[in-house]
């Protein structure tokens, strides 16, 4: 059951479209969408260097596209039996590596008609080559999700099993504990969406729960853990990042609705309690992960709440999408 609800969680040129038709705020606007290829279905793991190029991976098939700012598109890297799924990508610019989860969502049918998932596992690669440099399975067992990476490239790794944050300190292949919070488990998926800010505080939210956390590095000592009051309980808070002036922007998967959200929420402002919630954009369509640059937020629509339906499992969207918002 885990699985398939953590589901709700890029062949051509690409061309600009506008998909379904959705409310916006006042204060971001829509700007035309990717239309990914045809042979790219679920995307999920999005990052963008720093001239705007997107990295952009499938929960299916583990391809990993190239978007150039002129929108050529290629396949950067195609997937193989050790990275078979790219729900998290992070990049790593200075080091030129491509981070990495690879979760066996689907997973494949065994000879006697069981389902056989193979162990999760976060990767690197090679920004150049192209080349896999590194694959580390979770340890006991968790399954990670999102990924945040620090200046010096240490990475972040949220586990949806476990009740905790790993960290894999730069040049190791080690991952370490990095933090366990009992409040970060849940029923059936628990820690997924991750965010650094600037000076190493994260931010992470639990997904069945709907709550967000403040985690706090301490010069002593394990990090501390805040919960942060919010407005209302957020349905499925997934994907994240930090916008320039400070405010947190997020995904809102509505696994149970089917009406996905982007939000703003300024979790760091003065006076605010419980934490209002801004709904930049609603009716997206089981929205994943994001990615900023500068102003303008890339949103994966990964359309992929139909597999969680009983008897829509094979209806299969034509195309997927990158959605496009413009902060005012």
């Amino acid at each position: 059951m885990k699985r398939r609800e953590l589901l709700v969680v890029l062949g051509g040129a690409s061309t600009m479209l506008l998909s379904s038709p959705q409310l916006i705020a006042a204060s971001v606007r829509e700007l035309e969408s990717i239309r990914l290829p045809v042979s790219f279905q679920y995307p999920n793991g999005i990052s963008h260097a720093s001239d705007g190029t997107l990295y952009i991976g499938s929960i299916t098939s583990g391809q990993i596209l190239r978007i150039t700012p002129e929108g050529g598109t290629e396949i950067f890297f195609s997937g193989d039996d050790e990275v078979f799924a790219a729900t998290a990508l992070r990049l790593d610019e200075p080091r030129g590596i491509l981070w990495g989860s690879s979760p066996d969502f689907l997973g494949t049918r065994s000879a006697n008609g069981e389902t056989v998932h193979r162990p999760p596992r976060i990767f690197a690669i090679d920004l150049r080559s192209g080349n896999v440099l590194r694959v580390i399975l979770m340890p006991e067992g968790g399954f990670g999700n999102d990924l945040a990476i620090d200046p010096d490239g240490g990475v972040y790794i949220t586990d949806s099993t476990l009740a905790r944050i790993h960290y894999l300190a730069p040049g190791t292949s080690q991952l370490q504990t990095w933090v366990v919070d009992e409040r970060f488990q849940a029923e059936r998926i628990g820690l997924a969406g991750i965010a650094r800010r600037a000076d190493g505080i994260l931010i992470v939210g639990n997904y069945s729960n709907g709550t967000l956390f403040k985690v706090m590095p301490q010069l002593a000592g394990a990090p501390t853990v805040e919960e942060i009051p919010l407005a209302r309980s957020l349905e499925n808070p997934d994907g994240m990042q930090f916008a320039p002036d400070g405010s947190l922007i997020l995904t809102e998967g509505a696994a149970t609705s089917g009406d996905g959200h982007l939000l703003r929420i300024n979790i760091f402002a003065p006076g605010t309690n419980p934490t209002p919630i801004e709904t930049l954009a609603s009716e997206l369509r089981s929205p994943v992960n994001l990615t900023l640059v500068g102003q303008e937020v890339w949103v994966t629509e990964s359309q992929i709440r139909h597999r969680l339906i009983a008897g829509e499992e094979a209806e299969i969207p034509d195309r997927f999408f990158v959605r496009r918002f413009q902060l005012l």
